[in-house]
């Protein structure tokens, strides 16, 4: 029987004893570094990633960026930044620019700036765009022109393939305007658009440019109002039916898509906890319903810890890393949140504020190796942060970890216990080693501090298998010893009182004899 008490006392003592080595190190960045623990609580954590820099139009070479709205880090290295059309002020001179696709190499200097397209013999220009996406297996690319009501996709040249326009079909009505905001395209040339007027998933279009349908709608969440309308449906005539209020899903706001061809999506609304975060087969089927995460709350869970204002996570942006990291971006806070390929929350970084790693606009977000990159819509900016040693190890933990690799594990969880005693998933690691090479009792021990019950449990149950499978001999002999004293008993209590003297006096004799 595990004695929670204890379990709970012994790992608060842990987290209060790593809280000063913690806040030594918070001390250089913009933000207090924390995690989550079992029961949700916000405790001290080590910095797993740290603001290194931050990149302006003008260091990149493009005088300054108006507003830039998305961001794209492309198989060939190079980040594709789309930018509204705007005036800004550059040495007390008013300059305007248009809309434009900036293309930079990863030390952010400008290999060229698209703002014009040939199509057909046409010149097409962009009408605040707000959305990019380069393919990998062609290198071509997809910008959404949303003023333009369109996307275009085109060759490194400008050269343009083709159109996305508004579909001319009944499942798309003629009113329901078509304001393209992101896109992405699949290795079959398949192209997904998020329109910010659309609830029923992406516009998808095939490589011919043929309207296909809606793909991956959001769940409508189940809450007290939405059971209440479906029930009085249930028992309403027609006419009442049509003076009913529609319950409808959110839209999701943006996505990436994974070498597999996996689409992950993220939903900004804060109304809701309902597919917040999801991985679409190409089908559009939700994959994370089926793995264990339901329960996994991405962002932040109210209230914030360390927080001024309390407010709610509204991501707008996901980026997928290399070794499957999902790397969350919250608008409202300036965090990211990043979980391993299992949804398991690994760092949390960032914030709102005029700081180097903090944010006013946080709009998009994308990663290469140890670096992530964060752009900033009205600090026009982008923010480069870099892999701490903490960080280092607990990658290559998760990453020994995920692939099922737990005794290669074992030593870099120990070492992040070193760095942060808070850390609940090294305890299960450390936990996870120790069961899969037999040490069941060292496991138990583990678990129980990162109260981990069902996996206790299981340690526990080969614990007791072991213990019986050793001592099999000894409990056998005294079982049989019990049973066959029990039918010694049984047989005299049938003949009579039982009389211990003379049983005493005859074990005598009979010893004498046998002498």
């Amino acid at each position: 029987m595990i004695n929670w008490k204890k379990s709970i006392a012994a790992f608060s003592a842990a987290m209060l004893a790593v809280t000063a080595m913690t806040a030594s190190v918070s001390a250089l960045e913009a933000y207090d570094p924390y995690s989550y623990d079992r029961w949700k609580d916000a405790v001290p954590s080590q910095v797993g990633y740290v603001a290194a820099y931050n990149v302006d139009g003008r260091q990149m070479g493009c005088e300054k960026l108006v507003e830039p709205t998305d961001m794209f880090l492309a198989a060939d290295n190079l980040m594709y930044i789309t930018d509204k059309a705007g005036e800004v002020e550059i040495n007390g001179v008013k300059e305007k620019f248009p809309s434009r696709l900036i293309i930079t190499d990863l030390d952010f200097k400008v290999q060229r700036i698209m703002t014009e397209f040939n199509y057909n013999g046409q010149t097409l220009t962009l009408k605040n765009p707000s959305g990019v996406f380069v393919s990998e297996y062609d290198n071509t690319i997809y910008i959404a022109d949303t003023e333009n009501s369109r996307v275009i996709h085109c060759d490194q040249d400008g050269n343009v393939f083709s159109l996305y326009e508004k579909p001319n079909s009944e499942l798309y009505p003629a009113d329901l305007t078509y304001n393209p905001s992101k896109v992405v395209a699949d290795k079959a040339g398949n192209v997904y658009v998020v329109v910010k007027s659309v609830n029923k998933g992406a516009v998808m279009f095939n490589k011919a440019g043929e309207f296909l349908g809606f793909y991956g709608a959001n769940r409508v969440e189940a809450t007290a109002e939405v059971l209440s309308r479906y029930f009085w449906n249930l028992i309403s005539t027609d006419e009442q039916k049509a003076n009913t209020i529609k319950t409808t899903p959110i839209g999701f706001s943006n996505f990436d898509i994974d070498e597999d061809g996996f689409i992950y999506t993220v939903t900004e609304s804060t109304d809701t906890d309902t597919d917040i975060v999801k991985k679409l087969n190409p089908r559009g089927y939700n994959i994370f319903n089926n793995a264990n995460v339901n329960n996994v709350k991405f962002g932040d869970y109210p209230p914030a810890y360390y927080s001024i204002y309390t407010k709610e996570t509204s991501l707008v942006d996901i980026d997928i890393g290399e070794n499957g990291e999902l790397n969350c971006l919250d608008f409202n806070q300036g965090r990211i949140f990043q979980y391993d390929k299992e949804c398991n929350l690994m760092f949390i970084f960032g914030s709102t504020g005029e700081q180097l790693g903090s944010f006013k606009s946080p709009v998009a977000i994308e990663s290469y190796e140890d670096k992530i990159y964060v752009l900033d819509s009205r600090k026009s900016n982008v923010t480069v942060f870099t892999r701490t040693d903490f960080g280092d190890i607990v990658t290559t933990a998760t990453n020994y970890y995920n692939k099922g690799m737990y005794e290669e594990a074992l030593e870099p969880w120990k070492e992040v216990l070193k760095y942060d005693g808070n850390y609940r998933r090294a305890y299960i690691g450390i936990g996870n080693a120790l069961y899969n090479s037999g040490d069941y009792e060292g496991a138990m021990k583990y678990y129980k501090t990162a109260i981990a019950r069902d996996r206790y449990d299981r340690a526990y149950e080969g614990y007791r298998g072991d213990y019986l499978r050793e001592n099999f001999d000894t409990i056998m002999t005294v079982i049989i010893i019990v049973v066959i004293l029990l039918l010694i008993l049984s047989d005299r209590k049938k003949k009579g009182k039982l009389d211990f003297k003379r049983m005493f006096e005859n074990m005598k004799r009979e010893e004498v004899r046998l002498k």
